[in-house]
Order: C-alpha cells, then structure tokens, then sequence
C-alpha cells in the first residue's frame, strides 16, 4: 500500500487531516505527537472507527533522546514512546517508526552512548513485543548528529535486537551509501527526494535518486510505502510518480 506522512499534520485536528488524506491514499502513517499524541486519543480512536483507512504510527522524537548522558532523561523519552505503543494497541497498529538517539555537545566522548541507545532500544522492544507490535529503527540523514546515519551502524543494532527496520530512501542517499542499505531487509519504508546533501524531503522526481533503481532493487519488498512530503499537494504528485513506476517495471 502507499500511504502519506507529514509531521507538520500533527498540529492540525486528527479528524480533519484524516479526511484529507483517505480521500487520496490507502493509509495514513501519522505522527504520534502534538495533537496526534497520547492525550488525544480518544478522538483519534473514534475518527478512526468511522474509517478503514490503513494505520501505522511513527513514535515521537522531539525533545526526546533514547541515549541521553542523563539517565533520567533516557527514562522521560523512553516513556514516551511507550505511550505511543500504548496507542498502537489501542488502535490496532502493526508498525511503529522509532527515530535512534542524538549525540548531545559531549555525548559524542561519552564512552557509554553506544550502551545506552542499546539498553533503550532493548526495553522499548520488550514494551512493543508484550503489545504484539514491530518496531522498525529508522536510518537518519547524515551529516546530522544522530546515531543510525550508516548501514553498518544499523546492521549492527538489528543483529542484536528483535526489532526491524524503516529505510528512508532519502536520508540513505545523504549518506551516500544508497546502495548498501538497500542490501539491508526492511519491514517498512520512507520515500523522499533530496539533492544527496541536505535532508530536503522533496517529491519524488524532483531530486537526485535514482527510484526506478531503488524500486528494482526492492522487488521482493512486501511491506507499505509510506511517502514522507512538505504538503499534501506534494504527497499526491510523489504518489502519482512512484504508482507510474510501480506500473513499468
């Protein structure tokens, strides 16, 4: 299935941005934050029971760090994505985005980063298993100060943890590995456009990846298309594009 995402939409009521959206896509992956959050959802709950639009939640990520220096801080980001969890089961969701941590100023030197993003990851798996819920760690554009920006850094975490993957094609191609982590096995994945340098979340076509490669090279894959773009405009011209492509190869 295709489905849209935007993090911007989750200012916006639940109800009103769903209308939207299931007038154009088969599912919707929405941001867990904001009015989309764990304090809204019984409204959420109940826009959605008056629909059969497909649902998968991406786990909130602002102001939060999974392998903070601060334990405690650990712990307050750690719960809240749990909460999101709490709303997958609710909801019935399958698959929830999660974001790796952030290097803090002197998280870079901190010789126990590594060990903390493991821990977190560890229990926010256990959380979603309990909930017959798939986490999919989602790879980061580079050169941002985050853990997941390369292939091996990724392949190394979902060796030792029960947990997939989401490949955002566009934050791939920042890295400039593109073709390494399409040699990694996802359970979900992110489709945007950029310029190979910045994060631009363009529309598909209007960058420099290559997707007709990408899609090729993922043939096999049996899992949804989430597009990620600026604009609901936007995600229904990269919706038209991929489909077009879908369709020739």
């Amino acid at each position: 299935m295709i489905l849209a995402s935007n993090p911007l939409f989750c200012f916006e009521p639940f109800e009103s941005i769903m209308n939207k959206i299931q007038s154009n896509f088969e599912g919707w992956e929405f941001l867990a934050e904001a009015k989309h959050g764990w304090d809204h959802r019984n409204k959420i709950y109940d826009a959605l029971s008056t629909s059969d639009m497909t649902i998968q939640i991406h786990a909130p990520f602002n102001d939060l760090n999974i392998m903070s220096m601060n334990s405690k801080l650990r712990k307050a980001s750690i719960n809240e994505i749990v909460r999101a969890l709490d709303m997958g089961n609710v909801l019935d969701v399958n698959v929830i985005t999660i974001h790796p941590g952030i290097y803090s100023p002197l998280g870079k030197y901190w010789d126990g980063t590594e060990k903390a993003l493991m821990e977190s990851l560890e229990q926010i798996s256990l959380q979603a298993e309990e909930r017959g819920i798939k986490l999919a760690l989602e790879n980061m554009p580079a050169p941002f100060p985050t853990a997941g920006t390369q292939p091996e850094e990724i392949s190394s975490i979902l060796s030792q943890l029960n947990i997939g993957f989401c490949l955002d094609i566009g934050h791939a191609f920042t890295s400039g590995k593109l073709k390494k982590f399409l040699n990694l096995e996802p359970i979900n994945l992110h489709l945007h456009d950029n310029n190979g340098h910045d994060d631009l979340h363009l529309p598909l076509g209007d960058g420099k990846i290559d997707f007709e490669m990408v899609i090729k090279k993922m043939k096999g894959y049996k899992g949804n298309r989430v597009i990620e773009g600026r604009s609901l405009g936007e995600l229904k011209k990269s919706k038209e594009y991929l489909r077009e492509l879908l369709s020739t190869l």
